[in-house]
């Protein structure tokens, strides 16, 4: 999912794409996105494991349709916009039980070489890494910054995987949704944003730091805080409202697998 600063060298291995069901498999996915998904949005991958054929036909069926494949209309940002967010969070499930079919399930996806950048998925009628889709399809296209908040890289520090899929009617309430849940999440190792009183410090996800570019230039956020001001709840929301100068750092993203306990 995030563009981490490094050159990568080699070629792509191609992700085992299932063939895909006659029908849109999308209601049967998203009732096994209910049962998998925990309220602080982690991920039961045992039971994913052992029920994965919802998943899938999903991933079979977003490699050949598709807003291209099939013709979204092209003012249809919304349709186009929740369908990508959908196929992303999906792939990046399917990339973990890929790399644990043979074997225990993976501890974090930094065990698998290249993980977002030299692992191909089927996606609308091509194959792509996670990080072009991110970073060439779905970010620069609609501009959203709240994409951040909806984008799930199956890692402990990802923002919370939403247990429905996002909708084409309520795309928009949907991203700020998720960005009210990633700021509220009480871990503070994955939270959007915490407060550490030792430091007098907004302490933030690295997220807002990777793309800090994507929120000053598509919301006019100078700042974090500037970020998540509108999202924000009490506490957060008066201690942003009582440090207007944002005394902040990131904390170290953890990789590990956004794994429930069993």
């Amino acid at each position: 999912m995030y563009a981490l600063i490094g050159l990568l060298a080699g070629c792509g291995t191609d992700v085992q794409t299932p063939t895909a069901p006659r029908h849109d498999p999308s209601t049967a996915w998203e009732a096994l996105l209910g049962r998998i998904v925990t309220p602080d949005g982690l991920v039961r991958y045992d039971v994913l494991r052992a029920n994965q054929d919802p998943l899938a036909d999903f991933v079979g069926w977003i490699a050949i349709h598709g807003p291209e494949t099939d013709g979204f209309r092209l003012l249809d940002d919304n349709r186009r916009l929740a369908w990508h967010i959908n196929a992303y969070n999906a792939l990046a499930l399917w990339g973990v039980l890929q790399a644990s079919a043979s074997g225990p399930l993976i501890h974090s996806v930094s065990d698998v070489k290249g993980f977002f950048w030299l692992q191909d998925f089927g996606v609308d009628g091509e194959r792509l890494s996670l990080h072009t889709y991110e970073t060439r399809d779905i970010l620069p296209t609609y501009q959203e910054p709240l994409t951040h908040a909806a984008l799930n890289c199956a890692s402990r520090s990802c923002p919370p995987l939403r247990k429905e899929l996002y909708t084409a009617a309520n795309i928009q309430n949907e991203v700020e949704d998720q960005m009210r849940a990633w700021i509220a999440t009480p871990d503070t190792t994955r939270a959007a944003v915490s407060w550490d009183a030792s430091s007098a410090q907004f302490v933030f996800s690295p997220i807002f730091d990777w793309y800090a570019r994507d929120f000053r230039d598509w919301a006019n956020a100078a700042t974090p805080c500037d970020a998540v001001r509108a999202y924000a709840r009490d506490p957060i929301a008066s201690l942003l409202a009582a440090h207007p100068d944002c005394p902040h750092r990131f904390y170290a993203y953890d990789w590990a697998l956004n794994a429930a306990p069993p």
